[in-house]
Protein backbone atom coordinates (compact mmCIF):
# COMPACT_ATOMS: atom_id res chain seq x y z
CA UNK A 1 0.00 0.00 0.00
CA UNK A 2 1.55 4.14 -0.85
CA UNK A 3 1.57 6.66 1.30
CA UNK A 4 -1.13 8.26 0.28
CA UNK A 5 -3.76 5.08 0.52
CA UNK A 6 -2.27 4.49 4.09
CA UNK A 7 -3.00 8.43 5.01
CA UNK A 8 -6.65 7.98 3.25
CA UNK A 9 -7.05 5.00 5.34
CA UNK A 10 -6.73 7.00 8.38
CA UNK A 11 -9.29 9.94 7.54
CA UNK A 12 -11.99 8.58 10.42
CA UNK A 13 -9.43 7.61 12.74
CA UNK A 14 -7.39 10.61 13.10
CA UNK A 15 -9.37 13.37 10.76
CA UNK A 16 -6.91 15.93 11.80
CA UNK A 17 -3.97 14.68 10.98
CA UNK A 18 -5.44 14.03 7.38
CA UNK A 19 -6.66 17.10 6.77
CA UNK A 20 -3.54 18.76 7.97
CA UNK A 21 -1.34 16.75 6.06
CA UNK A 22 -3.40 17.61 2.89
CA UNK A 23 -2.89 21.69 3.63
CA UNK A 24 0.38 20.96 4.05
CA UNK A 25 0.75 18.65 1.22
CA UNK A 26 -1.12 21.73 -1.04
CA UNK A 27 1.10 24.04 0.46
CA UNK A 28 4.35 22.78 -0.82
CA UNK A 29 2.93 21.37 -4.18
CA UNK A 30 1.81 24.95 -5.70
CA UNK A 31 4.55 26.84 -3.88
CA UNK A 32 7.12 26.28 -6.87
CA UNK A 33 4.10 28.15 -9.13
CA UNK A 34 3.67 30.87 -6.52
CA UNK A 35 7.04 31.58 -6.37
CA UNK A 36 7.01 31.84 -10.09
CA UNK A 37 4.55 34.35 -10.09
CA UNK A 38 5.90 36.11 -7.04
CA UNK A 39 9.00 36.82 -9.11
CA UNK A 40 6.78 38.19 -12.48
CA UNK A 41 4.95 40.18 -10.28
CA UNK A 42 7.08 41.47 -7.65
CA UNK A 43 10.32 43.22 -6.66
CA UNK A 44 10.54 42.58 -3.31
CA UNK A 45 10.99 38.48 -4.35
CA UNK A 46 14.55 37.15 -4.43
CA UNK A 47 15.55 35.83 -7.12
CA UNK A 48 18.37 33.28 -8.73
CA UNK A 49 21.49 35.48 -8.45
CA UNK A 50 23.52 33.02 -6.60
CA UNK A 51 25.54 35.69 -4.20
CA UNK A 52 26.68 32.92 -1.63
CA UNK A 53 27.98 31.10 -4.53
CA UNK A 54 29.77 33.76 -5.54
CA UNK A 55 31.48 34.40 -2.35
CA UNK A 56 32.59 30.61 -2.67
CA UNK A 57 34.33 31.17 -5.97
CA UNK A 58 35.57 34.26 -5.13
CA UNK A 59 37.68 32.02 -2.03
CA UNK A 60 38.44 29.70 -4.90
CA UNK A 61 39.95 32.75 -7.33
CA UNK A 62 42.10 34.46 -4.37
CA UNK A 63 43.42 30.94 -3.36
CA UNK A 64 44.65 29.97 -6.36
CA UNK A 65 46.18 33.82 -6.82
CA UNK A 66 48.36 32.96 -3.79
CA UNK A 67 46.11 35.45 -1.98
CA UNK A 68 43.69 34.69 1.72
CA UNK A 69 41.01 33.31 1.46
CA UNK A 70 39.31 35.10 3.83
CA UNK A 71 38.73 39.38 2.77
CA UNK A 72 38.21 41.64 5.46
CA UNK A 73 34.98 44.43 4.54
CA UNK A 74 35.81 48.11 5.57
CA UNK A 75 34.64 47.43 9.30
CA UNK A 76 37.02 44.99 9.75
CA UNK A 77 34.38 42.49 10.11
CA UNK A 78 33.92 39.73 7.16
CA UNK A 79 30.42 40.49 6.04
CA UNK A 80 28.94 39.08 2.59
CA UNK A 81 32.62 37.21 1.96
CA UNK A 82 34.02 33.39 2.03
CA UNK A 83 33.04 32.08 6.20
CA UNK A 84 33.32 28.50 5.88
CA UNK A 85 36.72 26.72 6.88
CA UNK A 86 39.57 26.37 4.38
CA UNK A 87 38.92 22.91 3.41
CA UNK A 88 35.76 23.48 2.96
CA UNK A 89 36.53 25.04 -1.29
CA UNK A 90 36.97 21.79 -2.31
CA UNK A 91 32.85 21.26 -2.16
CA UNK A 92 32.70 23.86 -5.40
CA UNK A 93 36.36 23.60 -6.55
CA UNK A 94 34.93 21.22 -9.56
CA UNK A 95 32.22 23.26 -10.00
CA UNK A 96 34.20 26.70 -10.14
CA UNK A 97 36.76 24.82 -12.51
CA UNK A 98 34.15 23.17 -14.82
CA UNK A 99 31.33 25.65 -15.41
CA UNK A 100 31.08 29.48 -16.19
CA UNK A 101 30.14 31.12 -13.02
CA UNK A 102 25.97 30.63 -13.76
CA UNK A 103 26.24 27.09 -15.06
CA UNK A 104 28.65 26.05 -12.09
CA UNK A 105 26.22 27.81 -9.70
CA UNK A 106 23.16 25.83 -11.15
CA UNK A 107 24.94 22.64 -11.24
CA UNK A 108 26.29 22.99 -7.43
CA UNK A 109 22.23 23.77 -6.37
CA UNK A 110 21.13 20.99 -8.65
CA UNK A 111 24.10 18.11 -7.45
CA UNK A 112 23.11 19.17 -3.51
CA UNK A 113 19.70 19.14 -4.48
CA UNK A 114 19.02 15.42 -5.67
CA UNK A 115 21.47 14.38 -2.99
CA UNK A 116 19.05 15.82 -0.41
CA UNK A 117 16.52 13.91 -2.83
CA UNK A 118 17.96 10.66 -1.92
CA UNK A 119 19.58 11.05 1.18
CA UNK A 120 15.59 11.27 2.36
CA UNK A 121 14.47 8.78 0.41
CA UNK A 122 17.02 6.43 2.08
CA UNK A 123 15.35 7.65 5.82
CA UNK A 124 12.16 6.61 4.72
CA UNK A 125 13.05 3.63 3.25
CA UNK A 126 15.17 2.89 6.38
CA UNK A 127 11.71 3.61 8.58
CA UNK A 128 10.20 1.16 6.65
CA UNK A 129 7.94 2.77 4.59
CA UNK A 130 7.96 1.16 0.96
CA UNK A 131 7.56 4.32 -1.43
CA UNK A 132 6.41 3.87 -5.25
CA UNK A 133 8.03 5.43 -8.06
CA UNK A 134 5.52 8.01 -8.44
CA UNK A 135 5.47 8.69 -4.55
CA UNK A 136 9.90 9.16 -5.31
CA UNK A 137 9.15 11.88 -7.89
CA UNK A 138 6.29 13.54 -5.96
CA UNK A 139 8.96 13.93 -2.79
CA UNK A 140 11.07 15.41 -5.45
CA UNK A 141 8.44 18.33 -5.94
CA UNK A 142 7.30 18.45 -2.61
CA UNK A 143 11.31 19.29 -1.32
CA UNK A 144 11.62 21.71 -4.12
CA UNK A 145 8.46 23.67 -2.92
CA UNK A 146 9.58 23.53 0.74
CA UNK A 147 10.67 27.68 0.84
CA UNK A 148 13.69 27.22 2.55
CA UNK A 149 15.21 24.91 -0.25
CA UNK A 150 14.09 27.37 -3.10
CA UNK A 151 15.59 30.30 -1.16
CA UNK A 152 18.62 28.54 -0.13
CA UNK A 153 18.72 27.58 -4.50
CA UNK A 154 18.64 30.97 -5.50
CA UNK A 155 21.15 32.25 -3.21
CA UNK A 156 23.31 29.06 -4.03
CA UNK A 157 23.85 28.27 -0.64
CA UNK A 158 25.12 24.89 0.98
CA UNK A 159 22.23 24.50 3.26
CA UNK A 160 21.30 21.72 0.81
CA UNK A 161 24.38 20.04 1.19
CA UNK A 162 23.96 19.95 4.66
CA UNK A 163 20.63 19.08 5.09
CA UNK A 164 21.38 16.02 2.03
CA UNK A 165 24.06 14.56 4.77
CA UNK A 166 21.83 15.13 7.86
CA UNK A 167 19.15 13.09 5.73
CA UNK A 168 22.24 10.18 5.50
CA UNK A 169 23.38 10.39 8.69
CA UNK A 170 19.63 9.93 10.05
CA UNK A 171 19.47 6.76 7.55
CA UNK A 172 22.67 5.49 8.36
CA UNK A 173 21.74 5.56 12.30
CA UNK A 174 18.18 4.23 11.89
CA UNK A 175 19.94 1.12 9.80
CA UNK A 176 22.60 0.27 12.77
CA UNK A 177 19.53 -0.02 14.86
CA UNK A 178 20.97 -0.87 18.51
CA UNK A 179 23.74 -3.17 17.05
CA UNK A 180 26.60 -2.66 19.03
CA UNK A 181 28.96 -4.31 16.22
CA UNK A 182 27.32 -3.17 13.36
CA UNK A 183 29.54 -0.42 11.30
CA UNK A 184 26.31 1.70 10.34
CA UNK A 185 26.60 4.53 13.34
CA UNK A 186 30.16 5.06 12.39
CA UNK A 187 28.96 6.11 9.33
CA UNK A 188 26.19 7.73 10.61
CA UNK A 189 28.54 9.81 13.21
CA UNK A 190 30.91 10.94 10.07
CA UNK A 191 28.01 12.25 7.85
CA UNK A 192 27.26 14.56 11.01
CA UNK A 193 31.31 15.56 11.15
CA UNK A 194 30.90 16.67 7.82
CA UNK A 195 28.27 18.87 8.48
CA UNK A 196 30.16 20.13 11.77
CA UNK A 197 33.49 20.57 9.76
CA UNK A 198 31.51 23.05 6.70
CA UNK A 199 29.79 25.29 9.30
CA UNK A 200 30.24 24.89 12.94
CA UNK A 201 27.04 26.84 13.14
CA UNK A 202 25.42 23.52 12.94
CA UNK A 203 26.79 22.22 15.77
CA UNK A 204 23.83 21.13 17.90
CA UNK A 205 23.06 18.83 15.00
CA UNK A 206 25.60 16.41 17.03
CA UNK A 207 23.33 15.77 20.16
CA UNK A 208 22.97 12.15 18.63
CA UNK A 209 26.37 11.29 18.42
CA UNK A 210 26.51 11.90 22.56
CA UNK A 211 24.08 9.59 22.72
CA UNK A 212 26.11 6.55 21.05
CA UNK A 213 29.73 6.08 21.76
CA UNK A 214 30.42 4.64 18.54
CA UNK A 215 28.76 7.09 15.95
CA UNK A 216 30.97 9.84 18.14
CA UNK A 217 33.98 7.25 17.51
CA UNK A 218 33.04 7.90 13.78
CA UNK A 219 32.75 11.37 14.31
CA UNK A 220 36.32 11.68 15.78
CA UNK A 221 37.96 9.48 13.31
CA UNK A 222 37.59 12.13 10.18
CA UNK A 223 38.74 14.85 12.54
CA UNK A 224 42.87 14.12 12.35
CA UNK A 225 41.97 13.34 8.87
CA UNK A 226 40.39 16.57 7.98
CA UNK A 227 42.94 18.67 9.82
CA UNK A 228 45.65 17.36 8.32
CA UNK A 229 44.76 17.77 4.92
CA UNK A 230 42.85 21.30 5.73
CA UNK A 231 46.59 21.85 7.24
CA UNK A 232 48.19 20.59 4.43
CA UNK A 233 46.97 22.46 1.32
CA UNK A 234 46.07 25.70 3.50
CA UNK A 235 48.53 26.08 6.00
CA UNK A 236 47.92 27.63 9.72
CA UNK A 237 47.57 30.99 9.08
CA UNK A 238 44.65 30.75 7.32
CA UNK A 239 43.25 28.75 9.75
CA UNK A 240 44.11 31.13 12.64
CA UNK A 241 41.84 33.26 10.15
CA UNK A 242 39.29 31.52 10.45
CA UNK A 243 39.26 31.16 14.26
CA UNK A 244 38.81 35.34 14.00
CA UNK A 245 35.96 34.71 11.77
CA UNK A 246 33.83 32.33 14.23
CA UNK A 247 34.79 35.06 16.76
CA UNK A 248 33.36 37.09 14.43
CA UNK A 249 30.18 35.55 13.52
CA UNK A 250 29.56 34.59 17.67
CA UNK A 251 30.00 38.35 17.97
CA UNK A 252 27.65 39.23 15.38
CA UNK A 253 24.57 37.02 16.90
CA UNK A 254 24.93 38.44 19.90
CA UNK A 255 24.04 42.06 18.48
CA UNK A 256 20.72 43.39 18.52
CA UNK A 257 18.37 42.53 15.72
CA UNK A 258 17.09 45.31 13.01
CA UNK A 259 13.67 45.46 13.11
CA UNK A 260 11.60 42.56 10.95
CA UNK A 261 10.09 45.59 9.23
CA UNK A 262 13.65 45.92 7.36
CA UNK A 263 12.52 42.74 5.99
CA UNK A 264 14.61 40.68 3.96
CA UNK A 265 13.33 36.42 2.40
CA UNK A 266 16.44 35.25 4.72
CA UNK A 267 15.40 37.31 7.89
CA UNK A 268 15.17 35.08 11.03
CA UNK A 269 16.00 36.61 14.70
CA UNK A 270 14.46 33.79 16.83
CA UNK A 271 15.76 34.84 20.34
CA UNK A 272 16.62 38.52 19.49
CA UNK A 273 13.48 39.66 22.14
CA UNK A 274 14.58 37.90 24.99
CA UNK A 275 16.90 40.14 26.86
CA UNK A 276 19.46 36.95 27.31
CA UNK A 277 19.90 35.27 24.49
CA UNK A 278 23.42 34.08 24.98
CA UNK A 279 22.69 32.96 28.58
CA UNK A 280 19.45 31.18 26.74
CA UNK A 281 21.13 29.60 24.07
CA UNK A 282 23.63 28.25 26.92
CA UNK A 283 20.90 27.21 28.82
CA UNK A 284 19.04 25.30 26.30
CA UNK A 285 22.32 23.71 25.17
CA UNK A 286 22.89 22.24 28.30
CA UNK A 287 20.01 20.41 28.44
CA UNK A 288 19.94 18.82 25.26
CA UNK A 289 23.15 17.95 25.88
CA UNK A 290 21.84 16.11 29.29
CA UNK A 291 18.68 14.76 27.78
CA UNK A 292 21.08 13.15 24.88
CA UNK A 293 23.39 11.29 27.44
CA UNK A 294 20.40 10.02 30.14
CA UNK A 295 18.39 8.87 27.09
CA UNK A 296 17.70 5.05 26.45
CA UNK A 297 19.08 3.76 23.37
CA UNK A 298 15.19 3.11 21.99
CA UNK A 299 15.11 6.94 22.26
CA UNK A 300 17.84 7.65 19.32
CA UNK A 301 15.65 9.20 16.74
CA UNK A 302 14.07 11.46 18.72
CA UNK A 303 17.27 12.59 20.07
CA UNK A 304 18.63 13.41 16.35
CA UNK A 305 15.21 15.23 16.10
CA UNK A 306 15.76 17.19 18.66
CA UNK A 307 19.75 17.94 18.13
CA UNK A 308 18.48 19.20 14.45
CA UNK A 309 15.64 20.98 15.62
CA UNK A 310 17.84 23.20 18.13
CA UNK A 311 20.16 24.11 15.83
CA UNK A 312 17.70 26.83 13.76
CA UNK A 313 16.45 28.21 16.76
CA UNK A 314 18.98 28.64 19.23
CA UNK A 315 22.26 29.07 16.79
CA UNK A 316 24.18 32.38 17.25
CA UNK A 317 23.39 33.66 13.39
CA UNK A 318 20.45 31.88 11.65
CA UNK A 319 18.68 32.62 8.54
CA UNK A 320 16.02 31.15 7.25
CA UNK A 321 18.22 29.05 5.37
CA UNK A 322 19.13 27.00 7.63
CA UNK A 323 15.77 25.35 8.02
CA UNK A 324 16.42 23.25 4.96
CA UNK A 325 18.41 20.78 7.68
CA UNK A 326 14.97 20.38 9.86
CA UNK A 327 13.73 17.76 6.94
CA UNK A 328 15.24 14.91 8.28
CA UNK A 329 14.48 15.47 11.66
CA UNK A 330 10.38 16.09 10.65
CA UNK A 331 11.19 13.25 9.22
CA UNK A 332 12.13 10.96 12.47
CA UNK A 333 10.03 12.82 14.88
CA UNK A 334 6.62 12.66 12.57
CA UNK A 335 7.48 8.57 12.32
CA UNK A 336 7.84 8.65 16.24
CA UNK A 337 4.09 10.35 16.84
CA UNK A 338 2.87 8.06 14.31
CA UNK A 339 4.33 4.72 16.03
CA UNK A 340 3.43 5.93 19.85
CA UNK A 341 0.22 7.17 19.06
CA UNK A 342 1.33 10.83 19.31
CA UNK A 343 0.29 14.10 17.81
CA UNK A 344 2.01 13.83 14.38
CA UNK A 345 -0.32 16.90 14.00
CA UNK A 346 2.47 19.34 15.85
CA UNK A 347 5.17 18.16 13.42
CA UNK A 348 3.45 18.82 10.27
CA UNK A 349 1.95 22.33 11.89
CA UNK A 350 5.80 22.94 12.85
CA UNK A 351 6.63 22.29 9.22
CA UNK A 352 4.36 24.30 7.67
CA UNK A 353 5.41 27.59 9.83
CA UNK A 354 8.54 27.07 8.78
CA UNK A 355 7.48 26.54 5.09
CA UNK A 356 5.84 30.09 5.48
CA UNK A 357 7.80 32.13 7.73
CA UNK A 358 9.56 34.19 5.30
CA UNK A 359 6.79 35.88 3.16
CA UNK A 360 4.42 34.87 6.34
CA UNK A 361 6.54 37.25 8.36
CA UNK A 362 6.33 39.94 5.63
CA UNK A 363 2.43 40.06 4.92
CA UNK A 364 2.58 40.36 8.81
CA UNK A 365 4.82 43.33 9.34
CA UNK A 366 4.11 44.98 6.14
CA UNK A 367 0.85 43.78 4.71
CA UNK A 368 -1.21 43.70 7.87
CA UNK A 369 -0.53 47.49 8.99
CA UNK A 370 -2.26 48.63 5.84
CA UNK A 371 -5.54 46.92 6.47
CA UNK A 372 -5.62 47.36 10.37
CA UNK A 373 -3.51 50.14 11.07
CA UNK A 374 -4.50 49.48 14.86
CA UNK A 375 -2.35 46.38 13.86
CA UNK A 376 0.95 48.71 14.17
CA UNK A 377 0.22 50.50 16.78
CA UNK A 378 -0.35 47.54 18.92
CA UNK A 379 2.00 44.99 17.53
CA UNK A 380 4.77 46.85 16.28
CA UNK A 381 6.97 46.81 19.33
CA UNK A 382 6.39 42.65 19.62
CA UNK A 383 6.99 42.06 15.49
CA UNK A 384 9.62 39.75 16.75
CA UNK A 385 7.49 37.32 18.35
CA UNK A 386 5.48 37.29 15.09
CA UNK A 387 8.07 35.14 13.15
CA UNK A 388 6.14 31.94 11.94
CA UNK A 389 9.44 29.81 12.18
CA UNK A 390 9.54 30.96 15.51
CA UNK A 391 6.78 29.06 16.70
CA UNK A 392 7.73 26.29 13.65
CA UNK A 393 10.81 25.49 15.33
CA UNK A 394 9.76 26.13 19.16
CA UNK A 395 7.05 23.31 18.74
CA UNK A 396 9.68 21.00 16.79
CA UNK A 397 12.05 21.45 19.33
CA UNK A 398 9.36 21.44 22.41
CA UNK A 399 7.85 17.97 21.17
CA UNK A 400 11.52 16.21 20.46
CA UNK A 401 12.59 17.64 23.95
CA UNK A 402 8.90 15.80 25.43
CA UNK A 403 9.73 12.54 23.73
CA UNK A 404 13.15 12.39 24.54
CA UNK A 405 12.51 12.78 28.32
CA UNK A 406 9.93 10.62 28.70
CA UNK A 407 12.18 7.83 27.62
CA UNK A 408 14.65 8.58 30.77
CA UNK A 409 13.87 6.18 33.16
CA UNK A 410 15.07 8.20 36.54
CA UNK A 411 15.48 4.86 38.61
CA UNK A 412 17.77 3.02 35.92
CA UNK A 413 20.03 6.13 35.58
CA UNK A 414 20.24 5.98 39.68
CA UNK A 415 20.94 2.31 39.52
CA UNK A 416 23.89 2.81 36.59
CA UNK A 417 25.49 5.83 38.63
CA UNK A 418 25.49 3.36 42.25
CA UNK A 419 26.43 0.84 39.96
CA UNK A 420 29.80 2.86 38.86
CA UNK A 421 30.54 4.28 42.01
CA UNK A 422 31.03 0.33 43.16
CA UNK A 423 33.01 -0.50 40.39
CA UNK A 424 35.03 2.61 41.74
CA UNK A 425 35.00 1.84 45.19
CA UNK A 426 35.94 -1.28 44.48
CA UNK A 427 39.23 -0.64 42.57
CA UNK A 428 40.19 2.20 45.14
CA UNK A 429 39.99 -0.67 47.92
CA UNK A 430 41.83 -2.99 45.66
CA UNK A 431 44.66 -0.33 44.79
CA UNK A 432 44.59 0.27 48.42
CA UNK A 433 45.07 -3.56 49.06
CA UNK A 434 47.68 -4.21 46.83
CA UNK A 435 49.53 -0.91 48.42
CA UNK A 436 49.42 -2.24 52.05
CA UNK A 437 50.32 -5.76 50.76
CA UNK A 438 53.60 -4.01 48.98
CA UNK A 439 54.53 -2.40 52.17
Amino acid sequence: MSLLAKLWSRRRERPLFVAVTAVVLGSLLVYPVVDFWLRANFEFTSTFQYNDFGAYTGAINRWQEGDSLYRRTADGGFWGTYLYPPIVIFLFLPFSALFEFEMAAMTWVATTALLLWVGLQTLVSQLGYDLRWWERLGLAWLVAGFHPVILTAKMGQAALFMGAMLAFAAAAMVAGGNDRDSKWPLLSGAYTAVVGFVKFAYAPVGAHLLHNPRRMKGALLLVPVVLWISIRFFGIEAHYTYIEVLEWGVNKGSDGARSPTLWLPPYFKPLAWFHAPQLLRAVVCLGVVGLAVLAPPRARNAVFALGVATFPLFTPQTYAYYFVALLPAVVLLLDWELRHDGYPELVLFGLLCVHLHSYGLKFLVHNMPDYFPVWEQWLRPHYLLLQPGLWGTSILVGLAAVRVAGTVDPAAIAARVSETVDRSTSVVRKASSSGADGD
